[in-house]
């Protein structure tokens, strides 16, 4: 009989063994991917070393990976034509944890919760022993590549020990047979096992078969070379991996050697959840290692306002089975990122200069997602900037514009980007405060998403111009205007106090218009003060937010302006003029839509009606 040797386990694995056999861990059928990783890599190996070893054995031999049930012997058993291990190999590889840190990753190991351990699992030579969560005993017959190697078992019940002793085994390759615990018998089933492939390994480059029937595995696309590809084969690849019938409105495959090496390929789907406020989308980029799952919708490899994003980044220069911490804190997985970032906006950009109508399928669908970005990536902040879409007064019905096209049309005399936000397009257009832009034929940006208004502040200028909104403006008309018909100067003034007495404290100031045409009065915004659009988000958020006063201007040249003028001129004391410069306030502020005091608006109202069906009778 063949020698058997007895070892000791590193004391580093017997921490571990007991965590993995002892807790309460869930999802364990983890430790099939982690067996199935390590025979890809012993598969790449051995095609590595068949294309650089002249005299490599069984060089027409198929490299496969075979998986097997021996139900009598609650066995599962995962075989490989990789290139083996030899004795040595064995205790370095399994029996040892060559790896820094060990201890604090195996103390971070026992507090997870079991959530979480799926990510810690498999920190270098630590994936092979999360299959103790399922099985009380391990045996491993490998017969290494090298000419002249024997073969050896190794065999340990996950304790404190391991033995290894010669054994026979014709060709090159590692067998490992998994004697699992009773309560695990469903990883006998060959159903369960293609879940997890499909699950974690569907994107193997070698052939799996289970009890001899070939998976089928999908071809990771992402590898091959663009010039091989054409856009049916992006967009059969798009509806297997997102399951959907759906084309994609675009995808951007990326390869990089430097300074970190990966591959990707990523879309922009044509629907979003989201946009129909149902659900937050969950981060639609998978996270792989040599063409196996590391972490499954990564909210690591793009920031949260890029969750639309679907596809698969895949980098060899990534350990397979890096924990989550050490993902958020890798730096290859940070170059990656940044590159990542930098190439859709370059994508979006070039698609919203060369084919408009894309893009506004696009915007229409992801427009939040890009100003959310705005407010937190401060690095790509004027990259954002220049993806942004805007409602605009000088397009037709309302149409779009961006930031860089509005610069280019500013007027000689204009040094700012006006903006101004209300409900919807019409209720904007209709506002007392474009008067004197339209009448200038100044552009106004048209704000009717809540979110645009906390992008022009995060943003603060666009190449050198600052944004203003036309509420606050101080436009002036008054070389323009054609001669005067409203009441002489003091008349206006007098008026002008007996409003401001009137009103108190409702408002900041009254003052004659500089801005208005039409209209008879506006309230404007205070420099510096928040929007009515805002106040309306905070007065939500807070019942007992108070809206701030603003200052009403007057046009005198507006016929209901003159008229109210005339009867102040008649009798300062008159009921009717007090009621129409009351309704004249709430008229502004209903028309904002924040007045509070309606059930003294509508007696009013009633009032000022009879009081002209009186005189239309006369």
């Amino acid at each position: 009989m063949p020698k058997s040797e007895k070892f000791e386990f590193q004391s580093e694995i017997k921490q571990l063994l007991d965590i993995l056999v002892y807790s309460l861990y869930k999802n364990k059928d983890v430790f099939v991917r982690e067996l199935i990783s390590n025979a890809v890599d012993a598969l790449n190996k051995m095609q590595f070393e068949r294309l650089t070893e002249s005299e490599a054995q069984d060089k027409n031999r198929e490299l496969r990976i075979d998986i097997s049930f021996n139900s009598a012997q609650n066995k599962l058993i995962i075989e490989d034509t990789g290139v083996g291990m030899t004795r040595d190999e064995l205790i370095n590889n399994i029996g040892t944890i060559a790896h820094s840190g060990t201890a604090d990753f195996l103390k971070k190991l026992s507090q997870s919760k079991d959530q979480d351990q799926v990510d810690l699992i498999g920190k270098f030579g630590i994936g092979f022993y999360s299959v103790f969560m399922a099985a009380e005993e391990v045996r491993i017959i490998t017969k290494s590549y090298q000419k002249g190697s024997p073969a050896y078992l190794w065999i340990s019940p996950g304790g404190t020990d391991y033995t290894i002793e010669e054994t026979v085994k014709k060709k090159q390759g590692t067998r490992i047979e998994a004697v699992l615990k009773k309560e695990e018998k469903k990883f006998l089933e060959k159903d369960t096992i293609k879940q997890i492939i499909s699950r974690y390994s569907k994107f193997v480059p070698f052939p799996i078969y289970i009890e001899g029937e070939k998976i089928e595995v999908a071809q990771a696309v992402w590898t091959q070379p663009k010039s091989s590809l054409s856009e049916k084969d992006y967009f059969d690849f798009y509806k297997f991996f997102d399951n959907t019938a759906e084309e994609p409105e675009t995808y951007l495959h990326l390869s990089s050697d430097a300074p970190v090496q990966f591959n990707a390929i990523l879309f922009i789907p044509r629907f979003s959840l989201e946009n129909f406020g149902l659900i937050k989308a969950e981060p639609g980029v998978d996270l792989y290692s040599r063409k196996i799952l590391i972490q499954k919708g990564s909210r690591d490899i793009l920031p949260d306002y890029l969750r639309f994003i679907r596809g698969v980044v895949d980098s060899e220069d990534i350990p397979l089975n890096i924990s989550r911490e050490s993902i958020q804190n890798n730096i290859r997985i940070d170059k990656i990122r940044k590159h990542i970032i930098k190439k859709i906006l370059q994508h979006l950009e070039s698609i919203k200069k060369r084919n408009r109508s894309k893009y506004l399928k696009i915007w229409e669908k992801f427009s939040r997602n890009l100003k959310e970005g705005v407010a937190v990536d401060f690095e790509n902040k004027k990259k954002l900037a220049r993806l942004l879409l805007f409602h605009s007064s000088l397009e037709d019905n309302f149409g779009y514009t961006d930031l860089s096209a509005y610069i280019r049309r500013m007027k000689p005399d204009q040094k700012e980007i006006y903006t101004l936000s209300g409900l919807d397009l019409e209720a904007i257009d209709r506002d007392p405060a474009l008067e004197a832009f339209k009448k200038k034929d100044w552009e106004v940006l048209y704000l009717d998403d809540p979110l645009d208004e906390f992008v022009i502040e995060h943003l603060g200028e666009f190449e050198g111009k600052t944004f203003k909104t036309a509420a606050a403006a101080e436009i002036e008309l008054e070389k323009e205007r054609a001669p005067s018909k409203s009441a002489d100067a003091e008349s206006v003034n007098k008026f002008t106090a007996y409003l401001k007495k009137l009103y108190r404290d409702q408002v900041l100031d009254v003052r004659v218009s500089k801005r208005l045409v039409d209209s008879p009065a506006i309230l404007v915004q205070p420099q510096g003060g928040p929007s009515v659009q805002m106040e309306k988000i905070l007065k939500m958020a807070n019942k007992e937010y108070s809206f701030s006063k603003k200052v009403m201007e007057i046009n005198p040249e507006s016929p209901l302006i003159r008229e109210m003028i005339r009867i102040y001129k008649q009798n300062p004391e008159s009921e009717t003029l007090r009621n129409l410069s009351l309704q004249l306030l709430d008229n502004m502020l209903l028309r904002e839509g924040v007045i509070e005091k309606v059930d003294t608006v509508v007696p009013r109202i009633q009032e000022i009606m009879l009081d002209a069906a009186k005189h239309a009778a006369e």
